[in-house]
């Protein structure tokens, strides 16, 4: 009997370390698996904060794009204005009476123009230019018509001194130089 006593107290031992084995077993599982647990949330926050992160930066792109098409398209619809407005302000000194058209074009002959130039306007004001002259008695000749809402261009006998007096270009430079208060009073 001793025999079945020794092999009872070593399958006694081996159940205690199986049972101590197994113990250690579960808890180092449990403790593997706690940790793969934490990992797998820090992982997993990260990972919400970078889309986070990128899906604002999306959203400020967007943004960004729609803020600056709607600047481009409101800057159109401006500049369609400013055109509009010049267009209409060449209708009206295009459709000017001729007693302002010609108390202009005298201005414009007295003060610029020199003996023996030549001056040239637009059609419809050849006879007014001609008169005024004579008017003047101006030492000038008429050299024929150009296309222009009126005005004239006054040039010395070689061409090489060429004044535009035309309403066009007039009207550009006086244009150009109110530009930003005409946009000031449109776009407040």
């Amino acid at each position: 009997m001793p025999l079945d006593k020794v092999l009872q107290e070593i399958q006694q031992k081996g159940e205690e370390e199986v049972k101590r084995i197994r113990e250690g077993t579960e808890k180092e599982v449990e403790k593997i698996i706690a940790e793969a647990k934490a990992q797998a949330e820090e992982i997993l926050k990260k990972a919400r904060e970078e889309a986070e992160k990128e899906a604002e930066a999306i959203r400020r792109q967007e943004l960004s794009s729609v803020k600056l098409e709607m600047k481009r398209e409101l800057l159109n619809v401006q500049k369609e204005i400013l055109e509009e407005v010049s267009n209409l302000l060449r209708q009206k000194v295009r459709d000017m009476d001729e007693e302002t058209r010609k108390k202009i074009l005298k201005a414009l002959l007295e003060k610029n123009a020199s003996p023996g130039m030549v001056v040239y306007s637009r059609k419809e004001d050849e006879e007014i230019v001609k008169g005024l002259i004579k008017e003047l008695n101006l030492e000038v000749t008429y050299g024929g018509n150009i296309e222009c809402i009126g005005g004239v261009i006054l040039e010395d006998p070689a061409g090489d001194i060429r004044l535009n007096l035309t309403f066009d270009e007039l009207v550009n430079q006086v244009y150009e130089q109110k530009l930003s208060e005409v946009s000031k009073l449109l776009f407040k």
